[in-house]
Order: structure tokens, then sequence, then C-alpha cells
């Protein structure tokens, strides 16, 4: 079996490339950021003989957004799809199974949401994501299995928000963001590697909500890393300091979704990390 992979050399990226080549035997094909971008010929001639596609590829959200940054954010996602989905056309033999990355921020923060869900978000990212998943679903008249992953937060010792704050709990001038009621989707590392094998050996399609099953917010986030570090987490940066620092980008931070993995544990899925003390104490 040979995958192709864009955004490899990203936190997601990279684990995934060594899980799939140890659990699938599977070859891996990175493709580069200019072939992505690049004349959809010359994308299609890499990506020929590829049985599946991993989308990943999408630029870091956690900036300021001027409208510049804001075209990044979107291009990196939406048109790199549009150019997959044009590279495939082209191909005679096609891969099986398409599988694109997406955010569980295409929710709104009010409601809880399985993946029948249609309570979108309205905001910047919400957009991004309803298109970028349009674009995505364009590889199903090509006749090709198309999933999409809805992330939460990815937690991993290396990279993403446990290496970022925990410097910062060690300290102990970790603390709660705003109100710290906005909830906090969050998977495993491990299980999201698990998850992307699980849905290549059912060859499924479909929308996935890829989160641990028990939900926590910002307040118990920072508990359990104090609780962890044994070091006090009195600070609190308030929500206008953030939308100072951050402007629109803020949001991020500041809204959060409750998400049900409901697909995955209806298909039999087994997580190895059920609860966010769990996922800590494994990566901390």
């Amino acid at each position: 079996m040979k995958i192709a992979i864009s955004g490899s050399s990203g936190l997601v990226g990279s684990h995934l490339c060594d899980y799939l080549q140890t659990d699938l035997g599977a070859e891996i094909l990175k493709i580069p950021r200019e072939r992505l971008y690049g004349d959809a010929k010359s994308l299609a001639a890499l990506l020929d003989g590829a049985s599946v596609i991993i989308h990943l590829s999408g630029a870091s959200i956690l900036s300021r957004w001027t409208k510049s940054r804001k075209r990044i954010l979107r291009d990196s996602r939406v048109e790199t799809t549009k150019n997959l989905c044009k590279a495939v056309a082209l191909l005679k033999d096609k891969p099986k199974q398409f599988i694109c990355t997406s955010a569980v921020g295409i929710y709104n923060s009010r409601d809880r949401h399985s993946e029948e869900s249609e309570a979108y978000s309205h905001d910047f990212l919400g957009k991004v994501c309803i298109e970028w998943e349009q674009a995505a679903m364009q590889m199903q008249k090509l006749n090709v299995r198309t999933a999409i992953f809805r992330l939460g937060v990815v937690l991993s010792e290396q990279g993403g928000i446990i290496q970022k704050s925990l410097p910062f709990f060690k300290l102990g001038i970790g603390g709660r963001l705003g109100s710290g009621k906005q909830m906090f989707p969050f998977i495993h590392i491990d299980d999201l590697m698990k998850a992307y094998s699980f849905v290549i050996n059912e060859r499924s399609e479909g929308i996935y909500n890829l989160v641990a099953p028990v939900s926590i917010n910002n307040g118990d986030f920072t508990k359990m890393m104090a609780k962890i570090v044994k070091r006090p987490a009195f600070c609190h940066v308030p929500a206008f300091i953030l939308r100072i620092l951050l402007g629109e980008a803020s949001t991020v931070l500041l809204n959060g979704q409750t998400v049900l993995p409901d697909r995955l544990k209806k298909e039999g899925f087994q997580y190895n990390y059920l609860t966010f003390e769990e996922a800590l104490c494994a990566l901390v």
C-alpha cells in the first residue's frame, strides 16, 4: 500500500508517517509543498500509484489574522484541497480513499455536536472549515471514498499546546484563559494515529469527530496541568488581554466546542486514553 501524505513535516504528519509504516507496512509518499501548490499535472504524476491520500496541509491558525494572513490560512486548506482533486481527476487509476483534515472549529460554541450536527460556526474559522470540507467532498465525484477528520486539540509532548504551556505550569505561572468555561475538545496523538489506521483498514468514508469521549473545559485543563506538575496555577489571562494580543484569532482560545465522537464509538474504535488525566499522565 502506498499512502501519500501532505503536511508530512507537521506535528500530526511526522507522527503519521512513522506510524503507518510500522502499523500497516505502508510505503509513504511525502507530498512536497511546492507540488501541492503547483501544477495539477505535476501533482498527478507524483500521486500516481497511491492507494490512499491523507491531506494534512494547513498554516498555523494561532497568529494575528490580518487580511493577508487570512488568505494564507484559507488557501493553505481550501486551494490545496481543490488542487488535489484536480490532480486525482487526471489519474487513470485513482486512489481508493482520501482522508482530509478539518477541525471542530466548524461547530458553534453553544450546542453539543455529533457528526450529524449542522449547527456550524459563522466566524472566520467556521467558514474556512465549511469551504474546506466542501472542496474535499468533490473527491467523491471522482469515485474516491472520502473521509473527513474534524480534529480537536492534539496532545503530544513533541509540539502543540502541551509543549507550549508545560514550561509555564512547571514555573507555577500557568492559569486559565478568559472565563475558563470554554470547552476543550482534545485527543491524544496515539489515539489519533490509531484512528487513521482504523479508518483506512475499515475503508470508511464520511465525517468523523476526532476527540476523546470525555469532555473538559479550559478550567479543567488548568487544574489537571497544575496537579500533574505539582505546582499552583493561580494566574489568569483575561479575555481582553488575549483580544489585544491576537485580535480575532483570540476566538480560538476563548471559544470552545462540545464535541462527541459518536461514529468512532459506534464502529468499535478502542481509545487508549479516554480522559484528559490519562492522556496527560502518559505525556508528562
